[in-house]
């Protein structure tokens, strides 16, 4: 009877770890469903590879007072010889490397170098050159869901000032590193939501920057200070054509909400330099890759499942940039 027993009770644990695997399985394939890549539609073929920058700075996010290193993914173009601006990609916040792979992809196939920039402690994953990995800060997750800009603006301006400090030093280190390997150089800026709010500061901070992809951005590093518990912005026009994309997370909110204040404004601009697109019946998410790669969790994080289909929106998207910066690339050639 004993032996009965047991081997009841082995094939019940049996029976449980598979239950267990395969509602493991089931869950994975519901999180991340089988997709297609969207193929690219230029005429060369594309080839990445991964490197990884050293900044002379403590690392904000380490425990150990470690340097900060960067990981960051190079898409090219194969057997191409034109000279165009190199662009240098900065994802969202718990973004990846690949936050708009499918962009970065297209534009490599049309003979664009682009440099996905990974920013460790704010991205949901980084390798580092020894192998080894992390996921995001749980400072910066800290810093994110106490964010209310317009319940505590004093707090969200030193916070926004504290995170465009360490984007726009990781860029800067990015494009120097390029400079200093490859010679003088003109970079677009292109980011997804912080990475755009670091795109559009690049255009301030540096002369060789000739243009900014930003995907609903706020301009986060124009943000001068607080009075009256209204935000201050550095309200001078840009000198560089930038590309404003929006989704209907927050077009309807540019002039109610503080930390947009910028847009709202350089939205009713006159300046030909300003081109803003709306992308209706999607979420902020919609923007970037995730919405590819999980509809669930793009869902999830934007209170809903979008009304446009995600393959069909990111290609959009990329004939929209692609467009943006060939005819840039047209004028600055000229």
């Amino acid at each position: 009877m004993k032996k009965i027993s047991g081997n009841r009770k082995g094939k019940s644990v049996i029976i449980a770890i598979v239950i267990v695997a395969v509602l493991i399985v089931a869950l994975k394939f519901v999180l991340f469903p089988p997709t297609k890549e969207i193929p690219t539609t230029g005429e060369y073929q594309i080839a990445s590879e991964d490197y990884w920058v050293n900044e002379d700075k403590v690392d904000p996010y380490s425990k150990n007072g470690s340097t900060r290193q960067l990981q960051v993914r190079k898409w090219y173009p194969l057997d191409c010889a034109e000279e165009k601006p190199i662009v240098v990609a900065s994802h969202g916040s718990c973004g990846t490397i690949d936050n708009n792979g499918t962009l970065y992809r297209d534009l490599a196939s049309h003979g664009y170098t682009v440099l996905a920039v990974a920013h460790l402690g704010q991205a949901s994953r980084v390798k580092y050159e020894n192998g080894k990995k992390s996921g995001p800060s749980m400072a910066f997750l800290r810093e994110m869901s106490a964010l209310k800009p317009d319940e505590d603006p004093e707090k969200a301006y030193e916070v926004f000032h504290k995170w465009m400090d360490i984007r726009t030093d990781d860029l800067n280190a990015v494009m120097d590193d390029w400079i200093a390997k490859s010679g003088a150089s003109q970079f677009i800026a292109e980011g997804h939501s912080l990475g755009g709010s670091a795109a559009y500061a690049m255009a301030r901070i540096r002369d060789d920057v000739v243009g900014v992809i930003a995907l609903e951005s706020p301009f986060m590093y124009d943000i001068s200070g607080v009075e009256n518990g209204k935000f201050v912005f550095d309200e001078r026009d840009y000198d560089v054509p930038i590309l404003s994309i929006y989704s209907d997370a927050s077009y309807s909110h540019l002039k109610e909400w503080g930390q947009y204040g910028n847009n709202a404004r350089f939205l009713d601009s006159s300046n030909p330099l300003y081109t803003n697109i709306h992308y209706e019946n999607i979420g902020h998410m919609g923007l970037c890759d995730l919405s590819l790669v999980s509809p669930v969790l793009t869902a999830i994080m934007d209170g809903g499942f979008q009304k446009v289909n995600a393959t069909d929106c990111l290609k959009k998207l990329n004939e929209d940039c692609l467009e943006w910066i060939t005819n840039l690339t047209k004028e600055t050639l000229e």
